[in-house]
């Protein structure tokens, strides 16, 4: 008897021993998986905290008239930055000499011009034009156009290949295309002839917020 009980004491005392073991084992791996679960969201966290962002493009087009007056055009993150234009109110007109469109709409540019000189600034770049030089100084004195005009139409397509995108708009888009920008950002846009009551209406807008100091 006394063997028996012995025998079956050391075998207790084995399984105990046994089963501590085992639970103590799926304590070890449990700390151990939930470190490696922590150690690996650490680094998940680290690697997109060092994820460098997409520096935004910066653009430059420089635009010259007849008389080689230059006036460079900066854009970067939609703010625009115009040298030696000191008018809070810009407008580029992108135009062709053979458009009927675009000629019709030079007389009301250049009453737009003369009439908010102080606060307006209107730029026409040429595109997709073959006018040559002799040809555009008769042109721009019989249409009287009394604003810049820029002949520089590499430059001047490059800002249209910029431009159309941000206003949805093709390639092939109306012209004479008119885009109104106040203090370095885009305001509004015109496609195709515009009255010029519609846009001097826009323009007054911008000149109460001048006055409001906004």
């Amino acid at each position: 008897m006394k063997h028996k009980f012995y025998l079956f004491l050391m075998l207790t005392v084995l399984f105990t021993s046994c089963n501590d073991e085992s639970i103590s084992s799926q304590k070890s791996l449990s700390i151990t998986n939930h470190e490696k679960n922590t150690l690996k969201t650490d680094s998940s966290q680290n690697k997109i905290n060092t994820i460098k962002s997409t520096p935004s493009k910066e653009y430059k087009f420089t635009f010259e008239n007849l008389q080689k007056q230059a006036s460079t055009i900066k854009m970067k993150d939609d703010i625009y930055s115009f040298s030696n234009i000191k008018q809070p109110i810009v407008m580029i007109t992108l135009f062709s000499t053979w458009c009927p469109p675009c000629r019709g709409q030079i007389p009301h540019l250049s009453n737009l011009q003369k009439k908010f000189k102080e606060h307006l600034f209107i730029l026409g770049a040429l595109v997709h034009d073959d006018i040559k030089r002799e040809a555009l100084k008769k042109f721009i004195i019989s249409e009287k156009a009394l604003f810049f005009i820029s002949i520089n139409q590499q430059s001047n397509l490059n800002f249209a290949k910029m431009i159309t995108p941000k206003l949805r708009l093709a390639e092939d888009f109306p012209m004479p295309l008119m885009i109104l920008f106040f203090k370095g950002k885009y305001f509004t846009h015109y496609e195709g002839s515009m009255p010029e009551e519609m846009i001097e209406s826009d323009i007054e807008q911008l000149l109460i917020k001048i006055k409001k100091g906004q």
